[in-house]
């Protein structure tokens, strides 16, 4: 099994950051990746979204604000089986940036319950199923109906079952067939009281069974007859949503039902309406991977653990399907489980090469599992090849353009046009009549919105503001189509409403969070009642969490000390419960670690309370002194300087060598960025006066010192001068000289 990033230590607090080599990205000129040039002006960039016009319905982003069924005897089935200089923390409040049926003894033959006849007889006996344990039945829990999946056994009909009867078994217990050639692949038999019952062979043995029904019956009751209410069905409709089969996988048994004839009727009144779900035929099947896939598709999109187990189990008995392992990855990349995802995925991929859907979504597991430098090689390998389908190279565009600003400062400059192509080639494709096209290019539309809006957040653009918004409005458009076409339900919402307060979290001022956590809020409250599944129930928390967090960062910076607070406490409510399940994302334990230092900055920044800050920063050290991989919600400068301003705050207290360590680690983090190309070359100036300063009371020898160019005036610790003359500060005891902070202008390298 391929496993996640691992990194270790350079030193005692050092960490390393995983980020994109310029090398990787700058590989992919040339015709294959036409769009990997300068990125363009904003209003340039903007261009493929903002000149086409808004479709009908769309949404603005502005929020204005059972006990065991009996079984019939009539009709059965079997189944076989303190005074030195003060320090200053970085993190301040201007940084943060029921119908009639028929009844079917009265119409039909009544079969004898006997043991399988051993001669010939034209008299159809269904035989019965044996019962599942009680404790293999569905008891309406989705975990339990997944773990404790009823036992397979193939169906049998009249002593004959798919699979295991073979050619002379049939005819020595069916007697002759209606066909004149014995050896035919398929015989058709006239049982008493079945019009018709047609069997096709695999070679000499039994494949299927198909029983013409003397007359339409409704499911309900013919699968209270067979014994099959304990079982989960699959249903398949047809594209006007009318339902045509039922199958029942673990027993091979499926349902063809029949047109309500009395609406096809002219005359209502000659002709009575048969039941919507009526059947008119049973076909019988060995039990097989196919019809585990079936109902893992036909279940909804979020009963995770259902379709986990089907996929699994038709894995077992077809080990060899590509399309399975697929799916299965799929599901489990979006429930957290990314080694078992990358390795399916991987699997799929080595076991056909040539499969661009395949690779893709390789690729997007390798991009969690932030081993980035694979998935830019796999993606890589969908663009420059000839093969892909335009909505694969439309989403590998897409995904190309998440790794682009994963990367370093020159690389993230490519991201923008990446996911501007992206938009281009998908724009043409959800013009398309086939829906499920339609569907897949909308949802690569609205990542790639999204995430142009967090690119031009995060960049040196001029008008960010009204670009940001912008962008967000028309992935909002685009969400609120996609509920609309049934493409999607309203987490969506949730997905553009986290991205609205990421990306308007980095800009300055910030947003007023109140009305996007409403929003998301909302769609959280709107999808709750509809999630049987824990794991999905657990993700839509993990979603709210997350916007929590970011509206907690960005009321810090507003000065709104009470909300922020409150903000914070809701996601640690979400939050914490579920960090264990989701272990192998590589940035889960800084999450956990950043959201104790935020609130604690609260209480260090806006209170002065720098005891209570450190009770929140004893939760965050542990997780913050991990490794961590760059990701969109972990970056060295965010880390670095959480780490420094710690440092403060236990400096406060007397833990002065614990700030000192922090602050070390903080710093090195930070050079690191820095080597990497992701920071600013003075993106040390506070970390490095700190520890000098810190380093000099201790009395150890000072590893680095600010050029004295470079050392800022004083500065106010809980408030951020507004320009390079504002530097002075009170803290209540009088003026004291303070170490260099970094200042707002545009020069200088703001709070991460």
């Amino acid at each position: 099994m391929s496993g996640g990033n691992s990194g270790r230590p350079r030193r005692r607090y050092a960490r390393r950051w995983t980020v994109l080599s310029l090398s990787s990205l700058l590989s992919l000129g040339g015709g294959a990746l036409t769009c990997a040039k300068e990125p363009p002006a904003i209003d340039i960039a903007f261009a493929v979204a903002a000149d086409r016009a808004a479709a009908p319905g769309e949404r603005s982003i502005i929020v204005e604000g059972k006990a065991a069924t009996t079984v019939d005897p009539d009709f059965e089935l079997v189944t076989d089986q303190s005074d030195e200089p003060p320090l200053e923390p970085i993190a301040d409040a201007a940084e943060y940036e029921a119908q009639s049926q028929p009844d079917l003894a009265e119409s039909s033959p009544e079969p004898e319950l006997a043991d399988a006849p051993a001669v010939a007889s034209d008299e159809a006996v269904v035989d019965e199923f044996p019962a599942d344990e009680e404790g293999d039945r569905a008891d309406g829990s989705a975990d339990k109906a997944a773990s404790d999946a009823p036992t397979m056994q193939t169906a049998s009909f009249n002593g004959a079952t798919p699979g295991v009867t073979t050619r002379a078994q049939l005819l020595e217990l069916w007697g002759e067939p209606l066909d004149e050639d014995l050896t035919a692949t398929t015989l058709s038999f006239e049982l008493k009281g079945f019009p018709q019952t047609v069997v096709d062979f695999a070679g000499e043995q039994i494949a299927s069974i198909r029983v013409e029904l003397p007359e339409s019956i409704a499911a309900e009751d013919l699968t209270a007859k067979l014994g099959l209410t304990e079982l989960r069905p699959a249903k398949m409709v047809d594209d006007m949503g009318a339902l045509v089969a039922t199958t029942y996988p673990e027993r091979g048994v499926t349902y063809h039902h029949s047109p309500d004839l009395g609406a096809m009727a002219s005359d209502g009144g000659e002709i009575e309406p048969t039941p919507v779900d009526a059947v008119g035929e049973i076909v019988i099947q060995t039990v097989g991977a196919d019809a585990f896939i079936d109902r893992a598709h036909s279940c909804p999109e979020k009963d995770y653990s259902h379709r986990v187990a089907d996929l699994q189990t038709a894995m077992e008995l077809d080990p060899e399907n590509n399309d399975c392992r697929l799916w299965l990855s799929e599901v489990k990349l979006t429930t957290g489980e990314l080694a078992a995802a990358e390795e399916s995925a991987a699997a799929a991929v080595k076991a056909k090469p040539s499969n661009d859907e395949y690779r893709l979504q390789w690729a997007k597991c390798l991009t969690k599992l932030a081993r980035y430098e694979q998935a830019v090689e796999q993606t890589r390998t969908i663009l420059e090849g000839k093969t892909a389908p335009d909505i694969v190279r439309a989403a590998a565009l897409e995904q190309m353009g998440v790794l682009a600003g994963l990367g370093s400062k020159e690389v993230q400059e490519r991201a923008i046009p990446l996911h501007n192509k992206a938009i281009e080639l998908a724009d043409k494709l959800a013009a398309d009549d086939d829906v499920m096209l339609q569907a897949a290019a909308h949802k690569v539309l609205l990542s790639a919105h999204l995430a142009v809006a967090e690119r031009i957040s995060a960049g040196d653009w001029q008008q960010k503001e009204e670009f940001v918004g912008q962008w967000i409005t028309r992935a909002s458009g685009i969400a609120e189509q996609m509920i609309a076409a049934g493409e999607s339900d309203v987490s969506v919402r949730l997905d553009v409403a986290q991205s609205a307060l990421l990306a308007g979290g980095r800009l300055s001022p910030p947003i007023d969070p109140k009305l996007w956590i409403a929003e998301a809020e909302q769609a959280a409250a709107d999808l709750t009642p509809t999630l049987d599944d824990e794991a999905a129930r657990e993700e839509l928390n993990w979603q709210l969490g997350l916007a929590y967090f970011h509206a907690a960062e960005i009321q810090h910076r507003r000065g709104e000390s009470d909300l922020s607070v409150k903000y914070g406490e809701q996601a640690q409510e979400l939050l914490t419960p579920l960090a264990s399940s989701r272990a192998e994302y590589p940035d889960t334990d800084y999450l956990m670690g950043r959201l104790y230092f935020q609130v604690g900055a609260v209480h260090a920044v806006h209170r002065n309370d720098h005891q209570t800050a450190c009770q929140w920063y004893d939760k965050a050290v542990k997780s913050l002194m991990k490794p961590a991989p760059m990701t969109t919600l972990a970056t060295p400068g965010h880390h670095g300087d959480a780490l420094v301003s710690m440092g403060v705050s236990y400096w406060e207290i007397g833990q002065r060598e614990r700030a000192y360590d922090l602050t070390k680690s903080g710093l090195e983090l930070i050079e690191q960025g820095i080597n990497e190309g992701i920071l600013a070359k003075d993106a040390t100036l506070v970390a490095q006066g700190n520890l000098s300063a810190m380093a000099q009371a201790l009395g150890k020898v000072e590893l680095t010192t600010p050029e004295p160019e470079q050392a800022a005036p004083q500065v106010a610790e809980g408030r951020r001068p507004t320009s390079r003359g504002q530097a002075t500060r009170a803290n209540g005891r009088g003026q004291q000289p303070s170490v260099a902070r970094r200042s707002t202008n545009e020069a200088n390298v703001r709070r991460r």
